[in-house]
């Protein structure tokens, strides 16, 4: 598989008198594969894909894109093209004054012609039900729908890669199935994601997952094998997901049953 995304023995600090909030990370993403991060508050997972797109810089260690370092200046506009990424504070993501306008907001500046651009951002606004609502202000929506924006304008960019950093924490339970499917069409048409998260409950549709503590990665492999071992939620500070805490207790009773996703769960 070729990777896309490559950090090297990275470190990071936010002050050169704080604690390093990422030590010695050590991380490869491959084309089309679909990444979960998770973490408690403060264990660097938002960081750690602040860095992916140049956001940041490392102190220590490099982080390259598609090849490119991003460290290098020339390389960052090339970098933020193929690498979006949807923000927690969707707020901070929206320019435009009205919902089309920030969704094309991105495709004016990489010179993509008005055509495409009226196609590319009908199509992302259909798709997240913003659609009728495009002529309005941003400031008029609610929380979830300005979530949904900020993932429009990524969206509407066509990158290689996307991250999603904790852009369902404010949509409704029906949104954040329609961001899921959404995602899991994406990953289907081989485009590469990483989505943060502290809801543990999502992780059975990645193909892999980084569980994180205190700026190190405490564990890198599949849900599956993560779902084994409840100590590697429990030594990161995080809840297992339902499944594995009713494994576990039917284990201490006796059964053997396997974890899987809640939603498998409810169907035995």
């Amino acid at each position: 598989m070729k990777n896309v995304i490559s950090l090297k023995n990275v470190s990071f600090r936010y002050d050169s008198r704080q604690d390093w909030a990422l030590r010695d990370i050590n991380l490869t993403v491959y084309e089309g594969e679909w990444l979960t991060i998770v973490g408690g508050n403060g264990s660097g997972k938002s960081t750690l894909v602040r860095l992916i797109n140049g956001l940041l810089q490392p102190a220590l260690g490099e982080v390259a894109v598609c090849g490119m370092l991003t460290c290098n200046p020339l390389h960052l506009r090339n970098i933020r093209q193929h690498v979006g990424m949807a923000f927690q504070n969707a707020e901070n993501q929206i320019v435009g004054l009205t919902v089309w306008e920030d969704t094309a907001f991105g495709l004016h500046h990489i010179g993509v012609s008005p055509e495409q651009a009226d196609a590319r951002c009908r199509s992302v606004l259909q798709m997240l039900g913003l659609y009728e609502r495009k002529d309005h202000p941003p400031y008029l929506l609610s929380g979830g729908e300005k979530q949904k924006l900020a993932l429009a304008g990524v969206l509407a960019m066509e990158p290689k890669v996307i991250i999603v950093d904790e852009s369902a924490s404010m949509l409704d339970s029906k949104s954040a199935q329609q961001i899921h499917e959404i995602m899991s069409e994406l990953h289907r048409n081989q485009v590469t994601l990483i989505q943060v998260t502290h809801e543990v409950e999502e992780i059975f549709t990645a193909d892999r997952l980084v569980v994180m503590q205190k700026g190190m990665i405490r564990f890198d492999g599949t849900p599956q094998a993560a779902a084994r071992n409840s100590s590697v939620f429990t030594d990161s500070g995080l809840l297992p997901p339902f499944s594995v805490r009713m494994r576990d207790v039917a284990t201490l009773r006796g059964l053997n049953l396997p974890a899987m996703s809640e939603f498998e769960f409810a169907d035995l």
